[in-house]
């Protein structure tokens, strides 16, 4: 089945395509590799600093989009700190057979505290700080936890990425026809169920206010939630040196009945507290994506009615202890 995958996705390669992808998953592999048995982090910070230069248009997307969202930053500073921040992550990521961050007590006192429940959890993340680490963590911990995944671009991207999230016991489920069965059997084992939402993706989404802009967000988690009772956390990682901080915290929201303005509330407040999150180390998130890529003639209206409806919920206490992005 994955040799047939594999020949499917090359076949619509042209030949200077299958090129580009072959070298570029050589070079990556032989990275890592490298990264795991030379003490590279210095070099990978370097790399970092003269990724801008390399990749123009990521790094000019990225300032535009800094610009219109915090004003108050340096975009030019930023976005350089976001590519060394990225740089840094491969690094860790190539070192993790070695050892994942542990979990805090209060980290773990949130998910016994929502597993104790008996309906499984819905967690929320971004692509904040190493995002690939908190899966790991959270399974290195002992907790059951699932993630929705599509495939990569190059499919031997794809399998060696599944081999590499697996092996600690985080389970993938790859968005496809059966996807919305396999999150439901998952929760009702009782699993922490996984979804990153601060991305413009083809999937089903409406708009809310990010960073005061509308951004077409994922609503399956929310709508989820509330149709299964299912505690929602708010997880993320932080980065400070060489130190990792796992954070999770319980989301508390109050349905009105509504269903259709519930899901899109919910939605609108996690997506108010991941902004939050970002604005603590703007150079750990992905400013280089198209967050607000699509666009509604229904945008203005959504937003004043998100903006007026005055505070969602409040987050419960923090407690301290991550899918590729979409470019």
């Amino acid at each position: 089945m994955k040799q047939r995958v594999r020949e499917r996705a090359r076949l619509r390669w042209g030949w200077l395509q299958r090129a580009k992808n072959t070298i570029l998953y050589t070079l990556m592999r032989a990275g890592l590799h490298a990264a795991q048995v030379l003490p590279l982090r210095g070099l990978m910070r370097l790399l970092g600093c003269v990724a801008p230069y390399l990749f123009r248009s990521h790094a000019r997307r990225a300032r535009t989009h800094l610009q219109a969202a915090l004003p108050e930053v340096e975009p030019v500073k930023t976005t350089r700190r976001m590519f060394v921040h990225f740089a840094e992550s491969l690094w860790e990521l190539s070192r993790l057979h070695r050892r994942v961050p542990p979990l805090d007590e209060p980290a773990r006192r949130v998910l016994d505290e929502a597993l104790a429940e008996g309906k499984g959890a819905i967690v929320i993340s971004g692509h904040i700080g190493n995002w690939e680490l908190l899966g790991q963590a959270i399974a290195a911990g002992g907790y059951p936890i699932a993630t929705i995944a599509r495939p990569l671009y190059d499919p031997r991207l794809t399998e060696w990425l599944h081999r590499w999230r697996s092996a600690r016991g985080l389970q993938i489920i790859w968005r496809d026809s059966n996807s919305g069965k396999a999150i439901l059997r998952a929760l009702r084992q009782n699993h922490l169920m996984a979804f990153l939402i601060d991305q413009d993706t083809k999937t089903q989404g409406d708009f809310v206010p990010f960073f005061g802009r509308p951004a077409y967000t994922p609503t399956v988690p929310a709508a989820l939630a509330l149709r299964t009772g299912a505690p929602v956390l708010i997880c993320w990682h932080h980065r400070r040196a060489k130190r990792h901080r796992i954070n999770i915290e319980r989301v508390h929201f109050t349905p009105t009945g509504d269903t259709k303005n519930d899901v899109l509330r919910l939605t609108a407040l996690l997506t108010e507290r991941l902004e939050s999150i970002i604005r603590v180390a703007p150079e750990q998130w992905v400013w280089l994506h198209k967050r607000w890529r699509t666009r509604s003639a229904r945008r203005p209206k959504r937003r004043r009615a998100l903006s007026k409806s005055g505070p969602l919920s409040k987050s419960g206490p923090l407690s301290v202890g991550n899918s590729l992005p979409r470019l």
